[in-house]
């Protein structure tokens, strides 16, 4: 078993390309229950998981929206509904972020960490159900307006959206790492 999970792990892939269906609210349970198990310093269960599904995910182009009229300065207001569909890329998207709390021996960076970890065990989990993923964050996710628009408080930092749903094409190329250059023996 342990070779065929460790091959499964391997084989997981970003699909940016992604089709209805998403996963049922039962398998949402499942897969959330199980990224729970994460590993959790201080059992603080520090992940919040919020999902996106149908017309909910124009909330969510909204913060497209505004970061891009936030960044340039003569945006078009025309160009409103293309940054708003960037949100439509997949029927279902998955937003993960860590709920920080004040405590003496967990700071807040093992807090991020991880709600981190859970997220990367939501992506194994839509996968092992059948389903692609695409974790996206970038700067818009990283703003105070971004925060105010999701209703987020000061101690909760956003980890990312994971965009779920149906590969729309055949997995993409698995590439290799090139572990040696990212690997270091330390033995004495």
């Amino acid at each position: 078993m342990s070779k065929e999970f460790i091959t499964f792990m391997r084989n997981r892939v970003s699909q940016p390309k992604l089709d209805s269906p998403a996963p049922s609210e039962n398998e949402w349970v499942t897969i959330l229950s199980a990224a729970s198990r994460a590993a959790d310093h201080g059992n603080l269960t520090p992940w919040r998981f919020r999902i996106y599904e149908g017309e909910g995910r124009a909330k969510l182009g909204q913060i497209y929206w505004h970061h891009a009229l936030s960044e340039v300065e003569s945006m078009p207001l025309n160009k409103e509904e293309s940054f708003i569909k960037k949100a439509y890329r997949a029927p279902a998207v998955l937003l993960i972020y860590a709920h920080i709390q004040d405590h003496p021996k967990v700071p807040a960076v093992e807090q991020i960490m991880a709600a981190s970890a859970a997220a990367q065990q939501v992506l194994l989990g839509l996968n092992a159900l059948g389903y692609g993923a695409m974790w996206r964050s970038g700067p818009a996710c990283f703003t105070q307006k971004t925060k105010d628009l999701l209703s987020l408080e000061s101690n909760e930092q956003i980890i990312g959206l994971i965009y779920a749903g149906t590969p729309a094409k055949e997995q993409t190329t698995i590439r290799d790492v090139e572990l040696e250059s990212h690997l270091t023996w330390v033995r004495d």
